[in-house]
Formats: structure tokens, sequence, C-alpha cells
């Protein structure tokens, strides 16, 4: 009795050691800031609301080591009368420098009928005097009329 009771804890702990990440992991939700590299850090979100001011996704503002860049995460697929698109805006100290979007050379490329998410391409944000603002917005295919919007506001790091 004692040996199949010590098996059944040995079994045990090895499947709990298998499902605990490692002390040094930065552990981040799925799917939170993702881009081509994985799972990244969010800096800010913000809810990206429909006219009729229902949340239908939301917006974040990702680093990946120096670099920056937006992700929207929708929490349905785009109809077929649907596109998205997230856009990231560097500012240098206060004033703004440019802006890119998920079709930018970099990005995956605007969220399509049957898609949930993009990102941007990163942007250097190396620099102390660069701060980034991370936005969305949602269209009717057919009209162009802005569905939903969101951003993160105030520039930050």
């Amino acid at each position: 009795m004692l040996k199949k009771t010590v098996a059944a804890f040995a079994i045990a702990g090895a499947a709990v050691v298998g499902l605990t990440p490692p002390a040094s992991a930065e552990v981040r939700s799925s799917p939170d800031c993702q881009n081509s590299a994985g799972y990244q850090t969010v800096v800010a979100r913000a809810a990206v609301i429909a006219t009729n001011d229902v949340i239908v996704g939301e917006v974040d503002l990702c680093r990946q080591g120096s670099l920056y860049f937006a992700f929207v995460l929708f929490n349905q697929a785009m109809t077929t009368s649907q596109y998205a698109q997230a856009y990231l805006t560097r500012y240098d100290r206060g004033v703004r420098v440019g802006t890119v979007t998920c079709d930018s050379t970099g990005g995956n490329g605007k969220v399509l009928p049957g898609q949930r998410r993009c990102w941007t391409p990163n942007l250097n944000g190396d620099a102390a005097r660069y701060t980034f603002v991370a936005a969305a917005d949602q269209h009717s295919s057919h009209t162009g009329a802005l569905l939903a919007s969101g951003n993160t506001g105030i520039p930050t790091r």
C-alpha cells in the first residue's frame, strides 16, 4: 500500500512540475501582445468600443526589449462586411513623428473577414525621448463607416 501511495505522489508531483513555469520565466497569458516572435510584454491596454458603446475587443501597446508594437484582438472574427486595422504612433518629445499599421512592412496585415487580430511592425523606443500610442479601428467594408475604435491615450513607454 505504501509503495502505491508513494508512486501516486511521484506521478502527481511530476505532473505539477511539468505544468509549473520556471521561476525566472515571465508568464504571459495568451493571446496578449502576440507578434511573429511570440508573446511580449503589455505596456498599456485600451478597449475597442463600438459606436453603440459595446466593447468589441482590445488594443495593446506592446514591448519586446526596446522595440514597441501595437496589437489588436477582437472578441469575434470579422464578418464578410468588416475589416480592422491597428496603428502604432511614435512621438519624439511629445511631437508625432510617424505611424505604422498592420499593413506596414513587418506587420501581419489588417484584420480581414474570419480573422480576429493583427500587429504592427516594431519601432525602436530605445531613446527615452520616444513615447508611443497604440490604436485600432474597425470599419464596414461596404461603406467605409467607422464601427469601433480605441486607443491607449496619452503617449506612454
